[in-house]
């Protein structure tokens, strides 16, 4: 019979004297077996190795299953794209002379949408689609032509946008 078992995650302090695990910083996990159940423990080095009684921690549990070493993961933190210069650059394009300054334009007016500084008022259907957006600071309409990009287009150019500014989009 297959039964699933849930191990929790670490919350990455010390189970013995509560000090937190630093950012990649090593430490030890271990399943312990209480009342039919696996129960994770973490400890830092030094309570693992040695604690007040002189005894490693390994040889005071009652019912240790297993043990291992890891390290806890450095926090993933996403680099913040400055609104502003988003907007400069936005405006910096805006008589675009060549398809790829279109297609930035229209990345990054989506992309604005997105962060809600630009809000879509209509399409505007002439030679060309165009996106008539109002800025949400000022409430002036510009607008956007449509270059007609596939999916896989618009995530190429974000990639070379969040290249470009160094930043996840």
């Amino acid at each position: 019979m297959l039964e699933t078992w849930r191990i929790a995650k670490s919350r990455h302090t010390c189970g013995l004297c509560g000090e937190e695990f630093a950012e990649n910083g090593p430490f030890f996990s271990c399943l312990v077996e209480q009342e039919a159940e696996f129960v994770r423990r973490d400890f830092c080095r030094a309570c693992w190795e040695e604690s007040r009684s002189g005894e490693p921690v390994p040889g005071r549990l009652k019912g240790l299953f297993c043990f291992w070493r890891t390290r806890r993961a450095p926090a993933c933190r996403r680099q913040v794209v400055d609104t502003d210069l988003m907007l400069e650059f936005f405006d910096r394009l805006e008589r675009p002379d060549s398809d790829m300054k279109r297609t930035l334009r229209f990345v990054l007016a989506l992309y604005l949408m997105r962060r809600k500084e630009l809000k879509l008022v209509e399409v505007s259907r002439g030679d060309t689609e165009s996106l008539v957006l109002e800025r949400r600071s000022s409430g002036d309409k510009v607008e956007v032509e449509n270059p007609n990009l596939t999916e896989e287009q618009i995530e190429q150019t974000a990639a070379r946008l969040s290249q470009l500014l160094s930043a996840g989009l």
